[in-house]
């Protein structure tokens, strides 16, 4: 019963680090469920961050290549 607990303990974890990052925490919360905490953890960690980006950079984006 305690293996179980630190299995969602650290699925949780690994779900809140990938979210502090920008991705989906639900979604890794059930990676790492299904798979292992310790997977999930090592995946999201190579993963790059997620940017968000901005209205005012996507449009100097459009913008510079509509003039190209």
């Amino acid at each position: 019963m305690l293996a179980l607990a630190f299995w969602f303990i650290c699925s949780a974890a690994v779900g809140l680090f990938a979210n502090a990052l920008g991705r989906s925490g639900a979604t890794w919360i059930l990676f790492s469920l299904i798979l292992s905490p310790s997977l999930g953890l090592i995946v999201v960690a190579v993963l790059d961050k997620k940017r968000a980006r901005s209205a005012r950079a996507i449009e100097a984006e459009v913008a510079a290549t509509a003039s190209a």
